[in-house]
């Protein structure tokens, strides 16, 4: 299935969103959020989102800088 991550097509086999974010190497990451269909969800809620085909994840992750 084809997944909307930040605007970009991606591939999914699928699973839920946990499954996604560790996929992509982001689950562990720190300080990141995570909307699905234009709602934020919680990294504890993770697990609980089956991903369907054309969902929209939209991924912040923190940078550093000054």
């Amino acid at each position: 299935m084809q997944l909307l991550v930040n605007s970009k097509s991606t591939p999914f086999d699928g699973g839920s969103l946990a499954q996604f974010l560790k996929q992509a190497g982001i689950f562990e990451a720190k300080g990141v959020a995570v909307a699905l269909n234009q709602e934020v969800v919680a990294k504890e809620d993770w697990d609980e989102y089956q991903l369907q085909p054309n969902d929209q994840i939209l991924i912040i992750e923190p940078t550093q800088g000054g």
